[in-house]
C-alpha cells in the first residue's frame, strides 16, 4: 500500500471509494486529493483551500475492512505535510481522538474564518443536520 497526491487518473477510482460509501455528492474538480492504494483506492483525504493559508480537510475516509491498519493516519501525515497554513474540518464525536494526534483542537462554529463556515455550508455540514452531532475542529 501506498499513499501518495492524486492526478486526474486517479479520479474514476476515487469516485468509486466515495460513492461506494454513500458520499458520492463530492466535487472532485476541487481541491487536492491524497489517496492509500492498494491496488485499488482503499483511502482518501481531500483538501480545499477556501482562502489563502486556509484550508479545509475534507472527505477523509478509509474503505471498510481496512480500517484499524494505519491508513488515515498515513494520509492525514502526507495531507498535512504537503500544504502549509491552517486546517479546519468538521468531524462527529468519534473522530475527535483521531484527529487530536494531528494537533486539532475543537473550535466555536464562531471561530471559524467566514470562508471556512461558506465551505461547511455548501456541503451542508453547517448548519448540522438534524439528528447529527458535528464538531469543528483547527489545527496550526
Amino acid at each position: 500500500m501506498f499513499v501518495t497526491r492524486a492526478t486526474r487518473h486517479d479520479k474514476a477510482d476515487l469516485k468509486e471509494l466515495l460513492d461506494g460509501h454513500g458520499w458520492g455528492d463530492s466535487n472532485l474538480d476541487e481541491g487536492m486529493a491524497f489517496i492509500a492504494r492498494d491496488g485499488l483506492v482503499v483511502g482518501c483525504v481531500r483538501l480545499i483551500e477556501v482562502a489563502p493559508q486556509t484550508v479545509v480537510v475534507d472527505d477523509v475516509l478509509v474503505k471498510e475492512g481496512r480500517r484499524g491498519e494505519g491508513i488515515g493516519r498515513q494520509m492525514m501525515q502526507a495531507a498535512m505535510n504537503a500544504r502549509g497554513g491552517t486546517l479546519y474540518l468538521c468531524c462527529h464525536e468519534d473522530r475527535l481522538r483521531f484527529y487530536s494526534h494531528f494537533g486539532f483542537e475543537q473550535i466555536g462554529i464562531e471561530q471559524a474564518p467566514e470562508a471556512v463556515v461558506d465551505y461547511w455550508k455548501k456541503v451542508e455540514d453547517y448548519p448540522t443536520p438534524e439528528g447529527h452531532e458535528h464538531f469543528f475542529l483547527k489545527a496550526r
